[in-house]
């Protein structure tokens, strides 16, 4: 039985970029230790993912007493063998003066739009890895129009009209189908 190596957060970010024959930044995250290749994400993707990241761009600009910013696939060193670059993530404005490459720390929210290449196993590995390491919450966004919400202590599952709340964005309060309508 072949094993697989395990590197740290420190070992991955050491690492020079890869490129395709193209040309292209070959996109990775390490989880659990282990190197994971993304491939391009689906136009559905991106449209779903920068939807809502207007749709929260839009909240905190309404905001701007909430000491929340969000940002597009920006990198998180959440623990010494995790480093994850969430679709979208939101987190306290201050950790953007922090020093190093990446951010340190989970999001206080991790946004997540699965793919048809995501594994089961990946997706519940990086959601504990969120939440054990500083994620109040992680959004999960599934292809059949649904949201799963996961806390500390519950799964929340939305659809619909049904609405998307979270205690960190007071009066934040949005349709989970006001997520897809663009995708």
């Amino acid at each position: 039985m072949a094993t697989t190596t395990l590197i740290t957060s420190a070992e991955f970010l050491a690492r020079p970029d890869e490129f395709d024959q193209n040309g292209n930044l070959i996109k990775e995250e390490l989880i659990g230790g282990e190197i994971v290749q993304m491939p391009h994400a689906s136009k559905r993707h991106d449209i779903t993912k920068n939807w809502i990241g207007r749709i929260l761009f839009r909240y905190l600009d309404a905001n701007p007493g909430i000491a929340f910013t969000a940002l597009i696939e920006a990198g998180f060193v959440v623990t010494d063998h995790d480093t994850f670059a969430p679709d979208v993530a939101v987190f306290r404005t201050e950790r953007l003066a922090e020093e190093g490459r990446l951010i340190n720390g989970a999001p206080e929210i991790a946004i997540e739009v699965v793919s048809p290449t995501d594994t089961f196993r990946s997706i519940t590995r990086k959601i504990k890895a969120y939440l054990e390491n500083g994620a109040v919450s992680v959004w999960i966004f599934n292809d059949d129009g649904s949201i799963a919400v996961h806390t500390s202590s519950q799964i929340r599952k939305l659809s619909g009209e049904q609405k998307l709340e979270d205690t960190l964005l007071p009066g934040f309060s949005v349709s989970a189908s006001a997520f897809f309508t663009q995708a």
